[in-house]
């Protein structure tokens, strides 16, 4: 009798390991504060700083409404007064229904907009000749991972865009290449704005 109860105590405390290991969510490492994370560009840097009088300037240039939420685009200045550095470039505030609570911001430095803007370009014109294969995607990230893409969906074989943004939580705007090339105006105009002010 005592061999029986050893045994199936054993037997017991065996299968309860193996089921508490099978619990994924435990086993993964705690979120990391968003402060041990290395800044990406110079507009990232100037905006994590701490003990110092940071001014910032934005000009707001326009908003796109797209199927699944808005993308608003504004001109941005960061300056930091005691170290006497400056920052300018393009930040995109994405709101997506459905998506993460709150606003998903896509800092894009001065030097990164030219290259964003010919990628933008360059991805308005995929189209099937762009793979031999039936369905293509073309995608470009600044450093700051805001993200484009123009792809061939799969459900009607239509051609369509989208942008990303965020690095924890990241926010999708579907959009049509009408609307990509309206926000690559606006990207542009921000670009302006900011040339006025140098």
């Amino acid at each position: 009798m005592t061999r029986s109860l050893v045994l199936s105590v054993l037997i017991i405390a065996t299968s309860f390991g193996s089921v508490r290991g099978q619990r994924r969510w435990e086993r993964l490492p705690a979120p990391r504060d968003p402060q041990f994370y290395e800044p990406r560009n110079k507009l990232e840097d100037l905006d994590g700083r701490m003990e110092t009088i940071l001014i910032k300037g934005r000009t707001w240039v326009g908003t796109i409404r797209a199927l699944n939420g808005t993308a608003r685009v504004e001109a941005l200045e960061i300056r930091d007064t005691a170290a006497a550095a400056r920052a300018t470039g393009v930040i995109i505030t994405i709101m997506a229904t459905g998506g993460p609570p709150g606003d998903i911001r896509s800092l894009i430095d001065y030097e990164e907009i030219d290259p964003l803007v010919k990628a933008i370009d360059s991805a308005g014109k995929a189209g099937d000749s762009t793979t031999q294969l039936t369905h293509f995607e073309v995608r470009y990230r600044t450093r700051g991972d805001f993200e484009i893409m123009v792809f061939k969906q799969l459900s009607d074989n239509a051609i369509a865009a989208a942008i990303e943004g965020g690095f924890f939580d990241r926010s999708r705007l579907l959009l049509t290449l009408d609307e990509l090339t309206k926000l690559r105006w606006m990207i542009v105009q921000a670009k302006e704005k900011i040339d006025e002010i140098k």
